[in-house]
């Protein structure tokens, strides 16, 4: 009777217990599936442990991967080696709680690819999954270079309702005034960072591509191994929704921020 196991331990016992026997310590893992991998590294090393004490002098680690495990390996070299998002509206969903300060990363994250097989080697060397939590995102107020001080990024809206940079107002206008012409609405946008939300996004799309590549796994490895029968993924495709989202506008934290930066300006969240 077949036994029953979650294809990432599946794909974790082949990569890491299987597939390096037979070969040099050194070699790279990719060769092991038939593919030169996008991110190259020893197998000692993707392991991160020492090279173990039963290694032959000659380098090789001895013995021979099992026919199942080079069926598992088959199936990994036949995973897709470049996808990209389908659409705003998936890409939108890879930033989660995160979705109120996007801003443009949403455009960009859309020209990026993706490697699922090398994600699922990548990963299953080390003993882990994509990572997918992070921590919130801090508001910067964006500065402009100047010959001394950098002074604060300001919007407004001119007479013809079109988005213009302000000056800080100088002399008579400035005692006037104020800092800033509270007619022109003046707005001072954000730059969210440590981490970026782009950063974020990427590192979730990794997450989905590794998520699909290890149900396409289970999928097409059901019935075709002689001791195990794959189960597909037991964690969620997309974790982090249903995360509660951020307001952006009423965080004590950039209130408090732009309230030392430029009492007179008001916030805009951009990227």
């Amino acid at each position: 009777m077949k036994a029953a196991i979650e294809v990432e331990k599946l794909v974790q016992w082949t990569i890491r217990e299987e597939l390096p026997k037979g070969r040099p310590v050194s070699a790279d893992i990719g060769f092991a599936i038939g593919r030169r991998p996008i991110r190259p590294g020893s197998i000692a090393r993707s392991f991160g442990r020492a090279q173990p004490i039963h290694i032959a002098p000659t380098g090789y680690v001895p013995g021979e991967p099992c026919a199942d495990a080079r069926r598992v390996a088959v199936a990994i070299g036949n995973l897709d080696t470049e996808v990209r998002l389908a659409n705003r509206s998936e890409a939108l969903r890879l930033f989660g709680e995160f979705a109120s300060i996007a801003g443009d990363a949403v455009t960009a994250i859309l020209s990026s690819t993706f490697n699922p097989q090398a994600i699922v080697v990548n990963n299953a060397a080390q003993g882990k999954r994509p990572n997918w939590r992070f921590d919130r995102p801090k508001p910067h107020q964006r500065f402009v270079p100047t010959a001394g001080r950098p002074r604060p990024l300001v919007y407004g809206i001119d007479a013809t309702g079109d988005l213009v940079e302000l000056k800080r107002n100088e002399g008579r206008a400035r005692k006037r005034d104020g800092e800033y012409t509270s007619a022109l609405l003046p707005r001072s946008p954000l730059e969210w960072c440590n981490p970026f939300p782009l950063a974020i996004a990427e590192a979730r799309a990794e997450y989905v591509a590794w998520y699909r590549a290890m149900s396409t796994l289970a999928l097409g490895l059901t019935g075709k191994l002689d001791a195990f029968e794959p189960m597909r993924p037991t964690v969620k495709a997309m974790p982090w929704l249903g995360v509660p989202t951020i307001d952006s506008h009423s965080s004590t934290a950039v209130r408090g921020y732009l309230g030392v930066r430029s009492s007179n300006a008001i916030e805009i969240t951009a990227t």
